[in-house]
């Protein structure tokens, strides 16, 4: 134990910051930046301030006031002994009298500030004005010629007045200006110290975390399940091996089936608490034999030491301990955790442990290949198996670029018309090395473990419809079904990739039928959800395949509408012909409600035929009428079946087969 120990040591000199630390002082810089920034929008916020702007208007009034009086004066200069002169000037004092009266009644104004220069020239032309209206004083030359001087002198005071409220108005903007632009800078250095600090928060918070990490991985202890880790398994292997021979031990690596869909489902802390309840129940059912570890993620390392007399019970021992999985309830529900196992003898299978674990980890490999729930032991040949599927997948971009990869097309027929209505694309492999065709059953499951059936399905989508436009240009409008694997459609993008296939070839939508299984359904999942929307938006065909062989929601039926239900063969092969009868026709009815057609795969007898004819259902598909075939061969085959319904003396083709 002298390396973790050493790497204790080492560790040690770091010291992670209490987080209380790092909260307090974030969160008194946080109120510091808040009380900077709330100044700030108070400031911006202040109402604009009066300096003068309403003054200036009166004034101008005042001022067009003013010098129209002094333009009636002039005027007067000249006909002075007119009749109208007189109105004419009481006319202008009336008006002039009410400028005066607005400017006396505000707060503030050149006619009530004590030290104002225009208000004893306005009161006084004012009252100049009057005694000429009254006749007081004669209307002569000398009297206008006074009061011209007068309202000279009261515009010029007017306009000196206004000019100086003017300068006091900018002053005020300037002052206000700068005030602005200090509080957007109090606002924006606040919002900036805020972002600052939160990424030192975080980055504090992150180094927390590394160092408790490290001091943990050191130990040798998982941190979430407390078991030991991938460390510590290493060093028990070698105090192991370091004391004498090595003694027999079986190695067990677990592997907990469909985690990433409970994680997916109910978040990362209900798969949490399924790897400790995992770990818990390892430890309780195979502790006290060895070691129980976490390797990663949801795989667990467990070890069995093997006397010479047990080996032949270790089977046994292992699928009486595996018979009663454990159990999760989070959040009211139950979830059920099964493991695959993978098992392999140190040192019969490895000369090391390492090489052990590399023949455990084939093993596990073997038990998800054949159904995941099970344990399988590593023998001769295991390993073969998972290289060559390992080999398959890696292959597969080589294969697509080659042209190795095709599709066949099997025809569906509609029983009453005589007419081919449609064909099923089946993707094949032919290996360009030795020219044999690789079992669907082999090469399909094996990509549906990783990301290339996706891209396994984007080819067929696309040779599907080039082959639908192809008979197209032939006169043989017909649709095409493709299979499309539920990872597909666990893929983002969907709809615009089958979107893009039909605009590249040419192709009307409705002339594309995409087949989902009942497993499709069954996930719970959003993008799921999304694509079978946006499929249905964009109008393609959808039909539900291998009908009644699954769990189907009959709910979620009635909001995905299914354009076709595709009645699985297993029906036609009951053995009791009236309940197999009265189970299709109750599907037929199903579909009647949805509002879809049906079809029955997998005819291959005459007998199968007449069954099928006897319920109702008219659409067909089997090896009856036609194995998979080119898509060339479409044609001539759609030309086959419609030739043997037209009325000839011979007995039709499909009447032949029934």
């Amino acid at each position: 134990m002298n390396g973790p120990r050493r790497i204790l040591s080492q560790l040690s000199l770091l010291r992670p910051v209490h987080p209380w630390l790092i909260v307090a002082a974030v969160a008194c810089a946080c109120v510091v930046a808040t009380l900077v920034a709330l100044r700030g929008v108070a400031t911006l916020n202040q109402p604009e301030p009066d300096a003068g702007q309403h003054m200036v208007r009166h004034m101008r009034f005042t001022f067009a006031e003013v010098a129209q009086v002094d333009g009636i004066l002039q005027a007067l200069r000249v006909d002075a002994a007119s009749p109208e002169a007189r109105q004419i000037i009481s006319t202008a004092a009336d008006h002039l009298h009410i400028r005066f009266e607005v400017l006396a009644g505000l707060s503030r104004g050149p006619l009530v500030e004590p030290d104002s220069k225009v208000a004893p020239v306005a009161w006084e032309l004012l009252g100049g004005l009057d005694r000429l209206a009254s006749g007081e004083t004669p209307l002569d030359d000398a009297a206008l010629l006074h009061l011209r001087g007068i309202s000279a002198d009261l515009v010029r005071r007017t306009g000196d007045y206004m000019r100086g409220v003017e300068a006091d108005i900018d002053e005020a903007l300037k002052i206000r200006a700068e005030n602005s632009a200090g509080a957007w800078v109090e606002v924006i250095g606040s919002v900036t110290m805020l972002l600052v600090l939160s990424f030192i928060s975080l980055a504090l918070q992150w180094r927390n975390r590394r160092i408790v990490a490290e001091l943990r991985l050191a130990s040798g202890r998982d941190s979430l399940t407390g078991l030991a880790n991938r460390r510590g398994f290493a060093e028990w292997a070698r105090e192991t091996t370091a004391v004498g021979p090595v003694p027999a031990h079986a190695l067990l690596i677990f592997d907990l089936d469909l985690f990433k869909a409970v994680n997916d489902r109910h978040g990362h802390l209900a798969g949490d608490a399924l790897l400790k309840t995992a770990a818990d129940w390892l430890v309780a059912h195979f502790g006290d034999r060895g070691i129980v570890a976490r390797w990663g993620g949801d795989e667990f390392v467990v070890t069995l030491a093997l006397g010479q007399d047990r080996r032949d019970d270790l089977a046994a021992l292992i699928g009486a301990r595996m018979a009663e999985p454990p159990t999760l309830v989070f959040k009211d529900e139950t979830i059920p955790l099964r493991f695959s196992c993978g098992i392999a003898v140190w040192p019969d299978h490895g000369a090391t442990i390492d090489e052990t674990m590399v023949a455990a980890d084939a093993a596990l490999y073997e038990a998800k290949a054949r159904g995941r729930g099970r344990q399988v032991f590593y023998e001769a040949g295991i390993s073969d198996r998972r290289d060559r599927a390992e080999a398959l997948r890696a292959s597969l971009p080589q294969a697509l670029a080659a042209g190795e990869l095709f599709l066949e097309f099997q025809p569906q027929i509609h029983l009453g018309r005589g007419t081919v209505i449609g064909a099923e694309a089946l993707v094949r492999w032919r290996d360009a090395a030795t020219g044999t065709v690789i079992p669907p059953g082999l090469f399909i499951p094996t990509l549906e473990e990783g990301d290339q059936i996706v891209d396994l399905d984007g080819f067929v989508i696309d040779a599907a419809c080039r082959a639908a436009a192809a008979w197209n240009a032939l006169g043989r409008r017909i649709r095409v079904s493709v299979n499309l694997s539920p990872r597909t459609f666990q893929s983002p993008g969907l709809a615009a990739q089958v979107a893009a296939a039909l605009a590249r070839h040419g192709l009307m939508v409705r002339q594309l039928e995409i087949e989902i299984t009942e497993g499709v359904l069954l996930i719970d999942d959003a993008q799921v959800a999304a694509n079978l929307a946006d499929l249905a938006e964009l109008g393609v065909r959808l039909a539900l395949d291998d009908f009644g062989a699954g769990y189907s929601n009959i709910a979620y039926l009635m909001r995905l509408k299914p354009d076709v239900l595709k009645i699985d063969r297993s029906f036609v092969l009951e053995g009791d012909e009236r309940l197999r009868a009265s189970i299709v026709q109750g599907i037929l009815q199903l579909a009647e409600t949805l509002g879809a057609e049906t079809l029955i795969e997998g005819i291959e007898t005459p007998e199968q035929l007449r069954f099928v004819r006897d319920t109702g259902c008219q659409t067909v598909q089997g090896f009856l009428f036609a194995r998979p075939m080119a898509a060339s061969g479409i044609p001539a085959f759609c030309e086959e079946i419609e030739a043997q319904h037209r009325p000839v003396r011979e007995t039709p083709l499909l009447q032949q087969r029934s």
